[in-house]
């Protein structure tokens, strides 16, 4: 494995440095996350079918995705994006259908990865419509 480099102790420690980064009330923002659990049936008075999302509220940090990160993805990202640092404690796996609400604003993931360490999220979103 790519970690068996550190001790139960050195990931116990980044772990928490992790916690208190997400915790710490300078650099967190306060989330609702819309896991994606089914999409319901047809209803032809929207014309739409209803979504059913399990939510939870969370801590995360936040970061704007910079100019030159929209560049070198060539395309993926675009201005305005964020970039999120989630607590695998908070949410096991992110998926395509699921959302954050950041805010009144409620924003659709990109991309997202795990840490080797299985320790936190790094998802990015993009506001809806």
């Amino acid at each position: 494995m790519a970690t068996d480099f550190l001790t139960a102790v050195e990931k116990t420690l980044i772990t928490d440095d992790v916690a208190d980064l997400v915790a710490d009330a300078q650099m967190k923002v306060s989330l609702t996350y819309k896991a994606f659990t089914s999409i319901g049936t047809f209803d032809p008075a929207t014309g739409k079918k209803a979504e059913t999302y399990t939510n939870s509220s969370i801590n995360a940090v936040r970061f704007p995705i910079s100019e030159r990160e929209v560049e070198r993805s060539v395309g993926k990202y675009q201005v305005g994006d964020y970039r999120y640092l989630i607590q695998q404690a908070d949410i096991a796996t992110p998926t395509k259908s699921d959302r954050i609400v950041d805010g009144s604003i409620t924003k659709f993931l990109v991309s997202w990865i795990s840490d080797p360490l299985s320790i936190f999220h790094s998802v990015v979103a993009r506001s809806l419509g």
